[in-house]
């Protein structure tokens, strides 16, 4: 297959080399590694759905809520038909199933478990997913923020074995105009959450969103036809979500929180 044409940049991208993303080893990260597309696989179509980055390196993740429950629907109908685009660092993108979502009770966020974990096919050893952290420094008002995300993609038709999806992340940047701590302008959103400048296209959803490198809230909505608007809902509001104690194995076990996890090493808290 001949290699993808190169899309034209959507309105809001940030410029080439102006943001960086810090994974949880404190070093420089190539996002494709820690932040993935969300997408519907129907027969030999892929569809985008969102945005969902790792916070564990055996693939736990977050992306926003609504993304999760449009992804719940279709599991519901079809298990394994969503799942990861994650590209590996050889730079080969595969689909992982995703097995379940844990939702937040009311803010804009979700936790994901994908059904496996990536192996590498020469080695067999699984491969550790780059994980970003998250902080407990949000930024100031007039602060420079960005998200890296996934709205940028095309469905190519013609490919001998069926449709694919091509997919082009980037920077989308911004600076943080709001907080709404307890009544704000979004009837999709509960408080508390952030107003941003930044230009949020459909699939961006869930994506991250830095500052100084490090996640401090999770990309959520605009308004329909809006330009150089988002709200952001805070990354803390992950670690209130509720998952078994072995989040990996059953439904029925004692819960706990993921701020427990964090307690405990198995999530980077900046």
């Amino acid at each position: 297959m001949a290699p993808f044409r190169p899309l034209p940049p959507l309105p809001g991208t940030a410029q080439s080399g102006t943001w960086r993303i810090t994974n949880a080893d404190m070093a420089d990260a190539d996002g494709r590694l820690a932040i993935f597309a969300i997408v519907v696989r129907e027969q030999q179509s892929l569809k985008l759905l969102g945005t969902g980055f790792y916070l564990q390196p055996k693939g736990g993740f977050a992306t926003a809520a609504h993304v999760a429950i449009e992804a719940q629907q279709h599991l519901a109908t079809a298990q394994d038909s969503v799942g990861i685009a994650h590209t590996l660092p050889n730079g080969e993108t595969r689909f992982l199933p995703i097995w379940k979502f844990f939702v937040h009770r009311t803010a804009d966020v979700a936790f994901g478990i994908p059904r496996a974990e990536f192996v590498d096919d020469t080695t067999g050893q699984v491969i550790r997913t780059k994980v970003l952290s998250l902080t407990n420094v949000p930024p100031a008002i007039g602060e420079a923020v960005s998200t890296w995300a996934y709205p940028l993609h095309r469905c190519i038709e013609d490919d001998p074995a069926g449709r694919i999806l091509q997919l082009q992340p980037d920077f989308y940047d911004g600076s943080l105009e709001e907080f709404y701590a307890e009544r704000g302008p979004s009837v999709k959103l509960c408080t508390p959450y952030y107003r941003t400048n930044i230009h949020l296209h459909g699939g961006a959803s869930g994506g991250p969103v830095f500052f100084e490198g490090h996640v401090f809230g999770v990309a959520s909505s605009s308004y329909d036809g809006a330009r150089n608007i988002a709200f952001v809902t805070p990354a803390s509001a992950l670690l209130e979500i509720r998952v078994p104690k072995r989040i990996a194995e059953a439904d029925g076990e004692e819960t706990t929180t993921l701020r427990e996890f964090a307690m405990g090493g198995q999530i980077a808290i900046r």
